[in-house]
């Protein structure tokens, strides 16, 4: 199987790593530094390289695509692969805005092959526990979901042209979509500081199946120690919590601690995944196009509520 890369930056090099580590595929990767490409060349022993993705699509002819480039070269890429029938995984967020991702559902859907969003927690085995427990019914009806995703200040310059909101509570947001199993239909949020990304920012959302959806996000620690992303589900009988690397606490019918694997690896899960599908003919994933649209629309509500402050 040849899988094709687009973007050599941190997370196309996770890709890479990845899918080698897997084994069994022929790798290329499109790159427009040419001494990173010729580096990944010798760290992942590629069989073919170049600075044009489209080029390389053509040159090489993947079996699959994944898209790990910067947020705007996203569609593009992925409607030229879905055109030709090749299946595409792209990173998050999978389009910059909401009118591109419906591009994207409509080229997934004119297509032969498919688009795997590439939210990667839904492919976390403890994440995976987590949505079992509440869909289930182990706490009752959902009523809240609340979540807490904390990273250091060097998020700020590492990715000056990215909203807090699409890097890094674009996770928090899918997740409540995937528990709640609906769309959200309001925003309220602040920022603080505001006009800086080195803040935090808290969003309230309201879903259409009358679910409250409460979001928090900051890039302001001063080095790598930060709290533990935190989930908190609240059910009409019970509640169950999940801080990572600590494990999942359930409050419900079945209270109990359930301890999270050390070699936990969604990024392989994922992965695992998406060569599946492009064996199957057919996405094997636990996300779907229509769910990413769903997420970009939540982020646009708590950007206009964050630009109306």
């Amino acid at each position: 199987m040849k899988i094709m890369v687009a973007g050599g930056g941190t997370f196309g090099k996770e890709h890479l790593g990845t899918l080698r580590s897997i084994g069994g595929v022929t790798l290329a990767v499109a790159e427009t530094r040419q001494d990173e490409r010729e580096r990944l060349v010798g760290m992942f022993g590629l069989a073919d390289h170049d600075e044009d993705a489209f080029t390389l699509i053509e040159r090489f002819a993947p079996d699959g695509l994944v898209v790990a480039t910067p947020a705007d070269a996203h569609a593009p890429l992925a409607v030229a692969a879905l055109r030709r029938g090749v299946p595409v995984l792209v990173e998050k967020p999978v389009a910059p805005d909401s009118g591109t991702m419906r591009q994207l559902c409509a080229a997934d859907a004119a297509s032969e092959a498919f688009l795997q969003p590439g939210h990667i927690l839904r492919f976390s085995p403890s994440h995976r526990s987590l949505h079992d427990i509440v869909r289930l019914g182990e706490i009752g009806a959902m009523l809240h979901f609340s979540s807490s995703r904390f990273r250091d200040e060097s998020h700020v310059s590492r990715y000056r042209d990215i909203d807090p909101v699409l890097m890094t509570m674009i996770h928090d947001i899918d997740l409540a979509v995937w528990f709640d199993g609906s769309a959200a239909l309001s925003a309220a949020a602040s920022r603080l500081p505001s006009g800086t990304s080195r803040s935090l920012t808290t969003a309230t959302l309201a879903s259409a199946n009358g679910v409250t959806w409460r979001l928090s996000t900051a890039w302001l620690h001063p080095g790598p120690a930060c709290p533990p992303d935190r989930i908190e589900v609240f059910g009409a009988e019970g509640s169950v919590t999940l801080e990572a690397g600590r494990g999942i606490e359930v409050y419900g019918k079945n209270a109990r601690h359930i301890a999270v694997g050390e070699t936990e690896d969604p990024l392989r899960e994922e992965l695992n995944c998406f060569i599946a599908g492009i064996r199957a003919g057919a996405s094997k994933a636990p996300v779907t196009p229509q769910d990413a649209l769903n997420g970009l629309l939540a982020a646009e509500m708590i950007l206009r509520a964050l630009s109306e402050k």
